[in-house]
């Protein structure tokens, strides 16, 4: 049988009955005759030059190409299938307006038209496949864009016949199978096609395989296993095939790709990358204008966070909480600084009130926030455990029995009935099944469980079985980020101990040491954290970062991108990949990785990689003379002040009890660096701004990227250095 023949029956195999007689085929000079069995009847293909005739019941129908056959209502159906997506999409796709912007590389910034085009011109060569990379932060906007190209194409069908989108989502599971993901997605709509027909259908350019959130595709072995079936994948759909992986940034990028996936030839294949933007600033004043935000609001104080380049809020999620009159008020009388934390509690004490007069008369507004939260992190870490993105009804409803305990049983009653209508969830595809809203809002209720259940030596499933990528960690910073000294005391402590005893083989390990990185980011532990042989998944550091020993451990991704690392000691490590910028600072002793991933480049060369690590503490960019700038922060107080001021994350520095924000306050120089960057028009200051404590000043530091890198060609830098330098003497050893 020739190879050609062996690829036709492989193509008709997955069509033909389970339980009947595999396809069988006879060639006589030009023709081929393929015979097989589907939906219980006698089907006879002929294959000859001029295309495909099917015999069934005495009729025949010819076709033009195997591909058209494959397409038809006989076999895949695809008309329907684009008729039940439409129909699936049409009021989710029209109810997210915002539009999405982004970077090909290699045609140039476009919206969705663009892409589409680009993938729609790529599957017309012959024996190659397209993958696209869609690569973004959590809430950019990565899943919404997929949903529209799959609408845009499924809408069009009838009349251009484009590759339909099969739109496959991780769902939060541990994988086991990519293929069982395909088969929900094709349940979802109420598809013909099986999963094991949809090789074909990609192989053919019939069908472009979405596989959203590919870096949550992960194992408690890490993401070999996603890796080895995505290959398997591309290798089986060669010929036209087409896929869009989508993953944030620090996961998804050609360089991994490339390494990770040797089925891609680089000599046939093409494969792009598309980066989403996150929306512009005078964008998002214009939508939010017509979502019921007046001029008062966009303009006001307490919304300049809000609008600030790389602030969360521009990212489609967050900006379309935003979208309603009633959280412009919200916004403009609270404290609007980490936009996470703000949507949730502004969230939940929307839904306090709601839960009616009965359940307000009998109990406070404290007892029905914390009903909420509870409940909320009891459905956060039932998901987790459970590695599932959804909650039964029944489930649900016995988890709000578990955190009403202390309030009475006749309102009680009440409760359950509410929880099933409460703002953080939406209903699930699958029927009594219901999802939070977005995974930003279940990563923050789990980051808060997570806090309480290791501050207790409590190790729940989930820190055992999943991976805590960086969307979890930069959430479980900006939770922690609001807890008391004493609570990150506890916390650090308890995890240390429990770490000792773990052993190696137990992932808790690993993602427990992860969490002790994450905190020396968001306060300075008395009793200097010290992590010993162990191994890291990926690791966060953010700000500066406070002391920390790392002896013997091996750190797989190590995210340091506008971090001071000066306090950390690295001793006999390794670090695989290190995403770094100009704002990153390097340790003395930190190892040199593997891979260093820059926003503009990805260096592996060994020394390219010494050689930039040493630009950054090197007097090549600073006015310090023979200093190191890693030196001058310690030779000039300000500077360091500086330095750590700048790398201060939230919008607004209070003058409250937020740890990272009393380190600058207390600093015995704060006063002197105040006045130097007011001389300067770098700080504004804000007095008596309404917030749920006392009255406080506010300040906010401007052009706070220059000022982390101390970027000193900028004319106006120099003279802030030198009114630096000036105002304080040298500190001798």
């Amino acid at each position: 049988m020739t190879a050609d023949l062996v690829g036709l029956i492989a193509d008709l195999a997955p069509f033909s009955d389970l339980g009947s007689e595999a396809p069988s085929a006879v060639t006589a000079g030009s023709k081929t005759l393929v015979r097989l069995v589907r939906e219980g009847e006698n089907v006879d293909l002929t294959f000859d030059t001029g295309g495909v005739t099917e015999k069934k019941n005495g009729q025949k129908k010819n076709f033009k190409s195997l591909k058209s056959l494959l397409a038809s209502p006989g076999f895949s159906n695809l008309g329907q299938w684009a008729d039940s997506q439409k129909l699936f999409l049409q009021d989710r796709v029209k109810s997210e307006d915002l539009p999405a912007l982004g970077q090909g590389s290699s045609f140039g910034e476009g919206g969705i038209i663009e892409l589409d085009e680009f993938m729609r011109q790529g599957f017309r060569g012959k024996r190659r496949n397209v993958v696209v990379l869609i690569d973004g932060p959590a809430g950019i906007g990565k899943t919404s864009i997929i949903r529209a190209l799959a609408y845009r194409r499924a809408e069009k069908y009838r009349v251009q016949q484009y590759p339909l989108i099969l739109h496959v989502e991780s769902r939060g599971r541990v994988l086991q199978n990519i293929t069982d993901l395909m088969a929900f997605s094709l349940q979802t709509l109420r598809a013909s096609v099986t999963y094991d027909q949809i090789p074909a259908l990609v192989r053919h350019g019939l069908i472009t395989l979405a596989i959203d959130g590919f870096d949550e595709l992960g194992d408690p072995n890490g993401y070999d296993l996603a890796w080895a079936q995505l290959n398997d994948l591309i290798v089986s759909a060669r010929g036209e095939g087409s896929f869009l992986l989508s993953g944030r940034e620090t996961f998804i990028s050609s360089d991994r790709i490339t390494r990770a996936l040797p089925s891609i030839d680089e000599s046939k294949d093409t494969l792009e990358s598309y980066s989403i933007f996150p929306i512009q600033p005078s964008v998002a004043k214009t939508w939010l204008s017509k979502h019921g935000w007046n001029e008062q609001a966009l303009v006001s104080d307490p919304a300049k966070p809000i609008f600030e380049v790389g602030s969360y809020a521009l990212r489609p999620f967050f900006l379309s909480q935003l979208a309603s009159a009633e959280v412009s008020q919200e916004v403009m009388t609270g404290e609007f600084d980490d936009i996470l934390s703000f949507l949730v509690e502004s969230m939940a004490l929307r839904e306090q009130s709601k839960f009616g007069k009965d359940v307000d008369a009998v109990t406070s507004q404290e007892t029905r926030l914390t009903f909420i939260n509870t409940l909320m992190e009891e459905v956060a870490r039932d998901l987790a455990e459970n590695q599932t993105d959804s909650i039964s009804g029944d489930t649900l409803v016995w988890l709000s029995d578990v955190a009403s305990e202390s309030i009475t049983h006749e309102v009680r009653g009440i409760l359950r009935n509410r929880v099933q209508v409460i703002a953080f969830l939406t209903d699930d595809l699958r029927r009594g099944y219901k999802r939070f809203i977005h995974e930003q809002v279940q990563n923050y209720f789990l980051c808060k469980v997570t806090i309480k259940a290791l501050s207790t030596g409590d190790i729940p499933k989930y820190v055992r079985r999943n991976i805590f990528g960086l969307d979890f960690l930069e959430n479980f910073c900006e939770v922690a980020r609001h807890l008391s000294q004493d609570m990150i005391e506890k916390f650090v402590s308890s995890c240390l101990i429990t770490l000792d005893s773990l052993s190696d083989q137990d992932r808790a390990r690993r993602n427990i040491s992860a969490l002790v990185m994450a905190c020396c980011s968001i306060s300075d532990v008395k009793s200097v954290p010290e992590l010993n042989d162990c191994s890291v998944d990926e690791a966060l550091f953010s700000g500066t970062v406070s002391r920390i020993h790392l002896s013997r451990c091996t750190i797989t991704q190590l995210d340091a991108r506008g971090s001071d690392m000066s306090e950390v000691s690295f001793s006999d490590s390794h670090i695989i990949t290190l995403l770094a910028d100009q704002g990153t600072i390097p340790s003395r002793t930190i190892p040199s990785p593997s891979l260093l991933v820059l926003p503009e480049s990805t260096v592996s060369d060994p020394s390219a990689i010494e050689t930039w690590l040493g630009a950054q503490y090197m007097s090549v960019k600073s006015p310090f003379g023979d200093l190191s700038l890693r030196d001058a922060l310690e030779a000039y107080p300000l500077v360091k002040l500086l330095a750590r001021y700048a790398r201060y994350r939230p919008f607004w520095l209070k003058d409250g009890e937020e740890k990272a924000a009393r380190k600058i306050l207390d600093d015995e120089h704060w006063e002197e660096l105040k006045s130097i960057l007011n001389r300067h028009e770098l700080l504004v200051e804000r007095f008596n701004r309404p917030s749920s404590g006392p009255a406080a000043t506010f300040y906010h530091l401007k052009n706070r990227d220059a000022l982390r890198e101390l970027d000193y060609s900028l004319p106006w830098m120099r003279r802030v250095i030198s009114d630096i330098i000036t105002a304080l003497p040298l500190v001798e050893d």
